[in-house]
């Protein structure tokens, strides 16, 4: 069998995408912090289930050197686990900041690293890293999440030139809006609060939080999570291009900058949320749908 290495996998996506692979015969190696923490995927035939924390790099190791001695090659690393630090740059502590860069990149990095050695031997490989749409466009009060998916897109990028030189193929894939548990695992970063940003923050914290109770309004809609799975999984089995959006959202916005440029996204960005947060005016030139839509299409 070939063997898929999946981080983050008791919930959300990474749950599906180990069910998806489980499905389709292939020995999955599904890990998360909690071992206990996915009861469904222990009735299932062809996973193991191993600990880690990506943070902590021996994890890493023992599950590595776990899947090499049991089953002989590493195939593919779905790099999946990661969550989302949302508030004002400024009131961020320092040990919130590295959290969110340990998570989302710097466990990402260690985890290709600790692959990369099994497969340049058997010259053959996928990575694939989970990012965001995110890490397409930023957001207001979403800096620390939104700049840790941009680097991994960067760093996807480079790591595709080097990493083809050993036949080791690697890529990005983006989902949109989705209802996931990555709402549930989302942090505030207010360790160091300023008094005078009370009220703003609060009506963010406000905005934030209603918007994914509601969901992006329709066109757009949450789309189906079993589509980033099978999606995942075509990806990996198949040649796709470096980076990959998948959520009918991810098209309308990837469209939107193509056509307008960036420039007019800030704008728009920018119109929405001040009136919206500041002067409390009704935004006259931008409809519901993407009125609504902007503020929470990136969660």
């Amino acid at each position: 069998k070939k063997v898929v290495i999946i981080t983050g996998a008791s919930r959300g996506f990474g749950e599906l995408i180990a069910k998806k692979f489980q499905k389709e015969n292939y020995q999955v190696i599904a890990t998360m912090r909690n071992v206990d923490s996915s009861p469904s995927l222990k009735k299932l035939k062809n996973i193991d289930i191993k600990k880690l924390d990506v943070t902590i790099k021996s994890d890493i190791k023992n599950v590595v050197d776990f899947t090499i001695k049991k089953h002989g090659r590493i195939d593919i690393l779905i790099n999946n686990a990661g969550y989302g630090a949302m508030g004002f740059l400024e009131e961020a502590s320092d040990e919130e900041i590295k959290y969110q860069f340990n998570v989302n990149l710097f466990g990402l990095i260690d985890c290709i690293k600790a692959v990369i050695p099994q497969m340049r031997k058997q010259k053959d490989g996928v990575i694939i890293n989970i990012s965001s749409i995110a890490g397409r466009a930023g957001l207001p009060f979403t800096s620390l999440y939104n700049s840790s998916k941009f680097a991994v897109e960067g760093l996807t990028e480079s790591l595709h030139y080097e990493l083809s030189l050993f036949g080791i193929d690697i890529k990005t894939v983006a989902p949109g809006s989705f209802r996931t548990g990555f709402h549930d695992s989302i942090i505030y970063t207010e360790k160091e609060k300023k008094d005078d940003l009370a009220g703003i923050r609060d009506e963010l914290k406000n905005g934030i939080e209603a918007g994914i109770k509601d969901g992006p309004p329709f066109p757009f809609n949450y789309g189906n999570n079993n589509d980033v799975a099978e999606f995942v999984y075509d990806c990996s089995v198949n040649k796709k291009k470096v980076t990959n959006f998948v959520g009918r959202d991810t098209k309308i916005i990837n469209l939107f900058i193509k056509i307008f440029g960036k420039r007019m996204f800030f704008r728009i960005i920018k119109k929405i949320w001040f009136s919206k947060i500041l002067t409390r005016k009704k935004n006259r030139w931008c409809n519901t749908i993407l009125k609504d839509y902007c503020l929470f299409a990136f969660f």
